[in-house]
């Protein structure tokens, strides 16, 4: 059986009558549902009278119906979509109509759901079902009219019916037999696909297994006197993506502007490379990350100031160096939550955006077989693969095992001397990373998952000779960076009562981070990071549920820096003196047991009608040294109340709003002082946002939305700094965000799906406004003049993207991204003014700082894909085209030495990137 549940894709399943009918208001669309955590079972199957006129007639074959089953297991509806005429189509509709399902369910319950049904009828055999309840065996009829003397011979024609390409046992298959006598046995396959045929005479049998949604599969098998014969039918699936998932949806969820991804869909995007994760900014509120970096800018926020997550684990970064892949193995990703706001106490030492990606978890009815599964995938970037594999004699444990190298750093270089005129920058991405994963899949046991992951990125770039700053040395040489991250945890959930949950998550992880300029600049820094995520949703009542919990982060650090030169005596610096490296370090621990709690309120009898979240979340950050003389190093502490709202004005329509206060700590760097108590504290944001969520037609939905963002305590840098005694960094900064956010998007209905986002924003700073401007000096050379407002470096005001997909015969798909973005603002330079004794080069502005914009950035990628289907394994092919049309698209200015010459150092050029993946079930 094809099952859908009863929403939009109705109309793409159904005939093309019913297509055209519109939903009824307040019914839901599809991409909203989540998706069925039990699928319906056939209990009572109602045998149908074969017509006089058909059996006069001598017809017979199938009776396409498309039977509507409510939440109770019940048949609200049957339409005919395929036809045999002669009083066979009403025969089977009516006999569908007393069916009795077991309800399909969803994680809420009973739910309905529409499915495909076969009616069987075969002349003198009554007639076949097209599945049977779970506790029957195969069954077959004969054309002859000896069923019992048959059934009393023993079993010699036997087999299974196997999807193509997954080896997947199909159930309810009908599986005919035409003798050598031109006679017609028929059989349906049970829940292993499995069928059989007592006694068949020796000699050529011709096998049929047919349903609909599935090319017919025949073959010939000879039977031989006294021999079992075994025979294994290949179907192929007329579309392997027919029940992909929608590609962006809103799930039932009290934070406000919440979109979550799911991952069939969204890995055919041109540009992504087929990571799911790089989908995010093509979504309302993410600007366009410098160079493709990966840089996470949401709603004008630093890029620090916005946390990522891998199944409420927090991790430094979710993407690699150069942006073009997530540390995740796409094929571990189930889903992508995106919260540029609005978003609830779960959630904190934040004042950006969220990202937290769910990975799959593995449940007992994804072991129908004790197979292996293995995908690799190539393309231009990097090789990489899992294998997934049950462990035990009753395979209760499932086993994910993914890695990944890239080989870009032998690709890139070529491309941007080819398309760039001139000495440019040449840099070098390296980058590999694992995972493993156990599920434990026991039904009767609590669930159980463990998860090992890590990266590691390197990323060199070289410096051409044009732009070398002078004759020091020290200002001179390649600059490398690399990172590395290793994490494990332990998620545990447990049942204290009906009533109340447990859900336990310990982390622990390896961070290591290294820059270098040249050779005599060098900064290390690595930390042990413990983290442990416990929350107990409580449900007091239907319209009550209480949630505390725990968010503790705790980290031992210790770092080394080498410098060319004491920082301290840096204004008597001379490049001609020999020079004598400088070095300091230090270790310690940060300290953080962030605590929350939050309520959901549901005040009406309509429980969906009106969903108010009030949530407050108390943060606290406490650094030490190990010294035994001087351990403290700062103590934070954040207090952030934060209430959401989300009211269905009509069943088509809600609205929804948000308000509170965000905290965030300071960065290590910011918060260190070799001695003493480093006097910062945590970077603050009031945050509030008002949208209206509107659907407009079946799968056709709008969501807009309006925000402001009040910015204070943010950290600058010490205007009175004298020295590595003093402080380099106080809370004097202020910053505003405002702007407005859509999205248009169109579910997956038939064979097209996409969106449309746009972001109107204005992101601004102010350094110092308590201070007044020294004759409309900055506090420091290059700077913003003190006390007065300037665009943020990555302020953004238009932000368009549109994406769309349609899905060709055959398995063949197209999509494409369009992408218009305002050019980051910038400060222009007219020459530089040279400094005899430090032999350097300082530039002058030539208008107020970020005054200027570079020009707009404007790309369209294509992509084509088609999925080959082959009896063992699967083979995708891509051909991802990126930036086959492309603007200016400056990523910097690049000045020369003396700042007397200027060019644009562009982004990619047109890249053609072919790519596959194979996957193969053993």
């Amino acid at each position: 059986m094809s099952i859908v549940r009863t929403a939009a894709l109705l109309a793409a399943l159904a005939s093309p009558a019913l297509a055209q009918e519109p939903l009824e208001d307040g019914e839901p669309e599809a991409g909203e549902l989540p998706p069925l955590t039990k699928e319906p079972e056939l209990l009572d199957f109602v045998q149908a009278p074969y017509p006089p006129e058909a059996r006069e007639a001598g017809v017979e074959g199938e009776v396409l119906l498309l039977v509507e089953v409510d939440e109770t297991g019940a048949v609200a509806a049957v339409e005919v979509l395929a036809g045999l005429g002669h009083g066979l189509d009403e025969a089977a509709a009516e006999a569908a109509r007393q069916f009795r399902f077991s309800p399909a369910e969803d994680e809420t319950g009973p739910v309905p759901v529409v499915l495909e049904f076969a009616y069987g009828f075969v002349l003198d055999a009554g007639t076949v079902e097209e599945a049977l309840p779970e506790e029957a065996p195969a069954a077959e009829a004969d054309t002859g009219g000896t069923e019992a003397a048959e059934h009393e011979a023993p079993v010699n024609l036997q087999g299974t019916v196997v999807e193509m390409g997954t080896r997947r046992p199909l159930e309810a298959i009908q599986v005919s037999a035409t003798l050598p006598d031109g006679s017609e046995r028929l059989a349906s396959t049970d829940g292993d696909g499995a069928w059989s045929f007592h006694g068949v005479p020796p000699g050529e049998i011709r096998l049929r297994a047919r349903y609909p949604g599935y090319k017919e599969a025949e073959r010939s098998v000879e039977v031989v006197e006294g021999e079992l014969t075994e025979v294994r039918l290949w179907l192929k699936d007329l579309s392997y993506r027919e029940d992909e998932a929608l590609i962006v949806y809103e799930r039932d969820t009290p934070d406000v502007t919440r979109r979550t991804l799911s991952v069939d869909e969204i890995r055919r995007i041109p540009g992504t490379f087929g990571d799911p994760v790089r989908v995010v900014q093509t979504l309302p509120g993410a600007a366009r990350s410098p160079f493709g970096t990966g840089l996470l800018v949401i709603r004008g926020s630093n890029p620090e100031d916005s946390g990522v997550y891998i199944d409420g684990i927090r991790i430094p970064l979710i993407y690699h160096l150069g942006g073009y892949v997530s540390v995740i193995n796409a094929d571990l990703v189930e889903a992508v939550d995106y919260l540029p706001g609005g978003y609830g106490v779960r959630y904190g030492r934040s004042t950006g955006g969220v990202i937290d990606v769910t990975t799959k978890r593995f449940e007992p009815a994804d072991l129908d077989l004790p197979r292996t599964k293995v995908t690799w995938s190539t393309d231009l970037l990097d090789s990489g693969g899992m294998v997934q594999t049950t462990l035990g004699e009753e395979r209760k444990t499932h086993l994910a095992v993914a890695g990944r190298r890239s080989y870009i750093d032998a690709i890139l270089p070529p491309f941007l001397e080819a398309f760039n005129d001139g000495p440019t920058f040449t840099v070098e991405p390296i980058w590999w990373d694992y995972q493993l994963k156990l599920d434990r899949t026991d039904a009767d046991k609590d669930p159980l998952s463990v998860f090992w992951f890590g990266f590691q990125d390197t990323l060199t770039a070289n410096t051409p000779p044009s732009v070398a700053q002078g004759t020091d040395p020290d200002a001179q040489g390649d600059l490398g960076t690399l990172y590395g991250t290793h994490r494990g945890y332990v998620r545990w959930e447990h049942e204290l009562a009906p009533d109340l949950d447990l859900l336990l998550t310990p982390s622990l992880g390896y961070d290591l981070a290294e820059f270098s300029l040249g050779s005599a600049l060098r900064v290390r820094q690595q930390q042990i990071v413990l983290e442990l995520r416990a929350e107990t949703p409580w449900e007091l009542s239907e319209a009550v549920t209480l949630t505390p919990g725990v968010d503790l982060i705790a980290y031992w650090w210790d770092f080394d820096t080498r410098l060319p030169f004491n920082p301290d005596s840096f204004a008597d610096f001379d490049p001609l003196d020999e020079r004598e490296d400088w070095t300091i370090g230090g270790a310690g621990m940060v300290y953080a047991p962030d605590a929350f709690l939050e309520a959901q309120l549901r005040p009406f009898a309509e429980r969906d009608r009106l969903l108010l979240t009030p949530g407050v979340r108390l943060s606290v950050v406490e650094a030490v040294r190990f010294d035994p003389d001087d351990r403290l190093v700062v103590r934070q502490l954040g207090f952030d109340p934060r209430l959401l709202s989300r009211f269905g004005l009509t069943e088509a329509t809600s609205l929804k709003g948000a308000t509170g206060i965000y905290t965030q700590p300071a960065q290590p760097f910011e918060g260190y002082r070799p001695s003493g108590v480093a006097e910062v504290g945590m970077e603050r944001a009031w945050s509030s946002e008002l949208g209206v969520e509107q659907r407009l037609a079946p799968g056709l939905q709008g969501d807009l939305s309006v925000f402001y963002k009040q910015l204070d305590q943010l950290l600058v840098p010490n205007p009175e700094y004298t020295g590595l005694e003093a402080q380099y960094f106080v809370n004097e900064g202020v910053g505003r965000v405002y702007g407005a956010e859509l999205i248009l998007r169109q579910a997956r209905v038939d064979r097209f799906f996409g969106w449309v986002s746009y972001t109107l924003s204005r992101s601004e700073r102010n350094d110092y406004p308590d201070r007044e401007p020294d004759e409309g000096d900055a506090v420091f050379p290059g700077d913003p003049e003190a006390g007065t407002w300037y665009p943020y470096e990555l302020d953004q005001t238009h932000i368009l993207v549109a994406v769309a997909g349609y899905a060709l015969p055959r398995d063949w798909e197209v999509s494409a991204k369009v992408q218009y973005v305002t050019g980051n603002p910038y400060t222009p330079y007219g020459g530089g003014v040279y400094d005899v004794d430090q032999d350097f080069y300082y530039p002058y502005a030539t208008a107020s700082y970020n005054s200027e914009r570079l020009p707009d950035f404007f790309a369209l990628d294509l992509r084509v894909d088609r999925l080959w289907t082959f009896k063992r394994w699967q083979l995708e092919t891509y051909l991802d085209l990126l930036n086959v049309v492309r603007g200016v698209n400056p990523e910097f200015q690049l000045y020369s030495y003396d700042y007397t010459e200027e060019r644009y150092v562009r982004g990619l050029p047109f890249i053609p990137s072919p790519g596959f993946e194979a996957r193969f079930d053993l």
